[in-house]
């Protein structure tokens, strides 16, 4: 991997912000230096400055290297541990605090199969509620509106979840209407906060390995803000909150990387 230098890292962070409208400052150099290192081989170049020039000249190379920050994978229940706890927790915590209806938030939600899997897990506990599910990429969140998937992307789906939820159409599934209306897709950047209040979950899986502790902080904040008292944040399974906001969060289930907001701040 290569190692950025200061200089390299403000060309970068200014490309990214000029051309992707995306907070630079925010990813880690680590991060970014995997990004960028298989590109500069690929194209030639040794200095990161000249290859973001021919990037300014080259629209299909700039495109090429653009797609390195925008990670649209995902897959239906991932890490089961994390939906088996939930499908636990939620109907509980909505019994004792008396939560008539319940604001799941999918944050980032790629390419759906995060949000759906939500929704499903609403319709199996026969809760009330919807999935927000958030992104900056609008061609996302289009693909999850028409609640189409490859048979592929089903395959390691539960039998009798697959044949409860999804209709054959062609070569491909689509989500059932029952499941779909529970889901409302928003175009955001997370990078400047979550445009969410009441929030009774707030599903940030994957997101902070990339990120400086100090948008960490900043994420976390905002996840605060969005939830109601003894609301669940939850991360990826190698995440935990910034130790400068670790007294904030209460483990609920650490497997599973499910944390309560505690109100408490240090």
């Amino acid at each position: 991997m290569i190692t950025l230098s200061d200089q390299d890292l403000a060309a970068l962070r200014k490309w990214m912000r000029e051309e992707l409208g995306l907070r630079g400052d925010d990813y880690r150099p680590t991060f970014l230096a995997r990004r960028i290192g298989p590109r500069l081989s690929a194209a030639g170049f040794a200095e990161v400055g000249a290859y973001l020039a021919f990037l300014r000249r080259n629209p299909v190379e700039a495109k090429a290297f653009a797609s390195k920050f925008f990670v649209p994978t995902s897959e239906f229940f991932r890490n089961a541990e994390v939906f088996q706890s939930l499908r636990k927790l939620l109907p509980e915590r909505a019994r004792l605090l008396g939560w008539p209806s319940l604001k799941v938030v999918s944050a980032a939600c790629s390419t759906g199969e995060e949000p759906v899997s939500l929704a499903i897990l609403l319709e199996e506990a026969a809760l009330d509620g919807r999935v927000l599910a958030l992104d900056r990429s609008l061609a996302a969140l289009r693909a999850l509106r028409q609640g189409l998937f490859t048979r592929r992307a089903l395959e390691k789906v539960d039998l009798k979840l697959k044949e409860r939820y999804f209709k054959e159409d062609g070569e491909k599934a689509r989500v059932v209407q029952r499941v779909a209306a529970r889901i409302c897709p928003i175009c955001c950047d997370l990078g400047e906060g979550l445009p969410v209040r009441g929030a009774h979950v707030v599903m940030m899986r994957n997101l902070f390995i990339y990120l400086t502790e100090a948008s960490q902080v900043r994420l976390l904040d905002g996840s605060a803000r969005a939830l109601v008292p003894g609301g669940f944040l939850v991360l990826g399974r190698v995440e935990a909150p910034s130790p400068l906001r670790a007294a904030a969060w209460k483990p609920v289930d650490r497997a599973a990387r499910i944390y309560e907001r505690t109100g408490r701040d240090e």
